[in-house]
């Protein structure tokens, strides 16, 4: 396990080996009208994994531990089957 500070101060290239060797993408996505932005779970913190919309290349990425990085991908999340709710 990586910790996160050592992982944000690693080379883009290493970083995005890290994650492609350990990382768990999330199902989850959202899109701008330039970029395709996929989100991954990477040990204790998570990553954004960000394409060009056109060329579908990776282009950069974005670590963060801060949960509200999570926000943009609340609405995607159906937590009613998650839940079991008793009367």
């Amino acid at each position: 396990m990586i910790p996160f500070k050592v992982y944000r101060s690693l080379s883009a290239e290493k970083q995005a080996h890290i994650l492609w060797e350990d990382g768990i993408f999330l199902d989850l996505a959202r899109q701008t009208t330039k970029l395709h932005i996929e989100l991954y779970a990477l040990h204790d913190f998570y990553v954004e994994l960000f394409f060009d919309r056109t060329t579908e290349e990776p282009l950069y990425l974005k670590s963060f531990r801060n949960l509200k990085g999570l926000d943009p991908y609340l609405s995607q999340v159906a937590i009613e089957n998650l839940l079991e709710i008793r009367k």
